[in-house]
C-alpha cells in the first residue's frame, strides 16, 4: 500500500491503494471501499480480484484505505488530541467523511464519479459523504450498515418489564460495548435520526443507484452468539426485526427507480458479508455498475463458476484493463 498526507493532517499518513485501469479513461467511475469497524481494507481484495476478472466493458478505478488507527495506518487521528475531547473519542463521522474527501482530492483529481461500496458503520460514512458532496456518488452498495439510530443494546428487553429475563441479556452490553470504540459514534444518532433522511442527489438531479444488502439471519445469529454470546432468542425476537426495518428505510434515501426496491440476503453471510461471501459482493456491484452505464442495454449479469462475473449485452463498448499505480 501507499501513504498519502492529508493537507489538513500533514503529520498523520493514511494508508491507501489505487488500481486504475490502463486506458486512463478520465470518464472511468471510480469505486471507493469504505471499511466498517473490524476489518481492514484487505479484507476488500477477493471481491476487487473477482472485479478484475470480469468480462465486462465497466472497468472502474478502484480505490481501498484504511482509517485512522486502522489496518496498515498506523497513525492516530490528530483529532483525538485535541483539547477538551474525551479519550479515545477525538475523530467522528464528520471527521472520516471530511478525510475520505481529502484522500480522493489527493489520488484521482480529476472529480470522478464515484461508486461508493460501505459495509456496517462504513455506510454512515458513505451516506453523509453523499449528502455532504452532492452530485459527486453515481452509486452507492451498503452492506450490512449497523443501525445508526438506536444502540445495539436499545433493541433488546427493559429489565423492569415482568417478561424480562435476566439470563438472556447477562453480560451481552459489556461484550458489545468494547467492541465499538474505535470511532467517536456518540453523534451517528444525531447526524442520521432516520434511514430514510436525508435524500441524496446524484448526478443530473436525480438520487444516486442504490442497493442495500443484509446479513443472513440464520448466520449472524450464530455469529454474534459465537463471538459475544448474545443468545439467538435476543438475536430473532429483537435484533433482526429492527434491523430488517431499518434496511427498508434506507431504500428510500433515492428514487424508487434508482433502487431495486428490496432489501438482499446474503445468503450465508453473517456481518462481514465481504468475507464470507465476495463473489456475492462482487456479483451485486457489477449489477450496480450495469444499471448505472448500461441505461438503454439490454444485459443478464453472468457467472463463469466460481471466479468469474460479467455482463452480457446487446452491444459491445470498448475494453480496458487494470493496471496498479499506487
Amino acid at each position: 500500500m501507499s501513504f498519502a498526507i492529508l493537507p489538513s493532517k500533514p503529520q498523520a499518513p493514511i494508508a491507501y491503494k489505487l488500481v486504475e485501469n490502463q486506458n486512463n479513461n478520465p470518464d472511468s467511475p471510480l469505486i471507493v471501499f469504505i471499511n466498517g469497524l473490524v476489518l481492514p481494507s484487505l479484507s476488500w481484495n477477493p471481491t476487487i480480484a473477482l472485479l478484475q476478472q470480469s468480462t465486462s466493458s465497466v472497468k472502474p478505478n478502484i480505490l481501498t484505505y484504511d482509517r485512522y488507527g486502522q489496518g496498515a495506518t498506523t497513525s492516530q487521528d490528530p483529532a483525538d488530541n485535541i483539547p477538551g475531547k474525551d479519550p479515545g473519542y477525538g475523530h467522528d463521522l464528520n471527521d472520516a467523511v471530511n478525510d475520505l474527501h481529502e484522500l480522493i482530492q489527493i489520488t484521482v483529481p480529476t472529480n470522478p464519479k464515484l461508486l461508493l461500496v460501505a459495509a456496517s458503520i462504513g455506510v454512515h460514512i458513505a451516506r453523509t459523504y453523499a449528502h455532504k458532496y452532492p452530485a459527486t456518488v453515481e452509486g452507492l452498495l451498503f452492506l450490512d450498515s449497523n443501525i445508526g439510530n438506536a444502540e445495539a443494546t436499545d433493541l433488546w428487553p427493559n429489565p423492569h418489564t415482568p417478561d424480562f429475563i435476566e439470563s438472556d441479556v447477562w453480560e451481552m452490553t459489556v461484550r458489545w460495548s468494547n467492541t465499538l470504540k474505535r470511532l467517536d459514534r456518540r453523534n451517528v444518532l444525531k447526524l442520521l435520526p432516520n434511514p430514510s433522511s436525508p435524500k441524496l442527489q446524484g448526478l443530473n438531479g436525480k438520487g444516486p443507484w442504490l442497493k442495500i444488502v443484509g446479513h443472513d439471519p440464520d448466520r449472524f445469529a450464530e455469529e454474534m452468539w459465537r463471538m459475544l454470546k448474545i443468545p439467538r432468542s435476543i438475536n430473532r425476537k429483537y435484533t433482526q426485526p429492527t434491523w430488517q426495518k431499518y434496511n427498508e428505510g434506507l431504500l428510500n434515501l433515492t428514487g424508487a427507480d434508482r433502487s431495486v426496491n428490496e432489501v438482499l440476503i446474503a445468503p450465508g453471510c453473517g456481518h462481514f458479508i465481504q468475507k464470507d461471501n465476495p463473489q456475492f459482493v462482487a456479483t451485486q456491484l457489477e449489477d450496480l455498475l450495469s444499471r448505472i452505464y448500461f441505461r438503454g442495454f439490454r444485459f443478464q449479469i453472468l457467472t463463469f463458476g466460481p471466479n468469474k462475473i460479467g455482463v452480457k449485452l446487446n452491444a459491445k463498448p470498448p475494453t480496458t484493463d487494470y493496471k496498479e499505480i499506487k
